[in-house]
């Protein structure tokens, strides 16, 4: 998330020098409300991922119940969906929209390392899990057969 954050604040330097040109108009009660909404559920997400993650860590086992029911990354995610896209909304800055694009791409060339040691550590039981909870946009897939 680094690089991510880098820009965010690149971004935010430019929106804050020349708000003409990198701020948009509209009613800041909106916005500023759907910004601090967006920020606040991301952190409940990335601090009950990261804690959830770190006590599976510790005890070696798969977690797939909680926030890792919603997604599997659930600490990108809240960066990725909720974060990034707060801060963009709160500051009101449309070059901070793209910084979910650019974490998620970089989430995209990384996380393969991650997956590749779960299906290793866990076996069928990742795979299956895998297959039925999206990586990091909290949405059901209605797409697949139950059961």
């Amino acid at each position: 998330m680094v690089p991510s954050l880098i820009y965010t604040l690149a971004a935010w330097a430019a929106t804050s020098a020349w708000p003409g040109v990198f701020s948009w108009r509209s009613r800041p009660d909106v916005l500023g409300t759907a910004g601090v909404v967006l920020i606040a559920a991301g952190l409940l997400l990335w601090m009950v991922g990261g804690v959830t993650v770190m006590r599976a860590y510790n005890r070696d086992e798969l977690v797939t119940s909680g926030a890792f029911a919603l997604v599997r990354h659930p600490v990108y995610a809240a960066w990725i969906t909720l974060l990034f896209p707060g801060l963009a909304l709160l500051i009101r800055s449309w070059p901070m929209l793209l910084t979910p694009l650019i974490a998620y791409a970089i989430f995209k060339s990384l996380i393969h390392r991650e997956d590749e040691y779960l299906e290793q550590r866990f076996g069928q039981a990742y795979l299956d899990y895998r297959g039925r909870v999206n990586e990091v946009i909290p949405i059901p897939r209605f797409w697949q057969k139950a059961g």
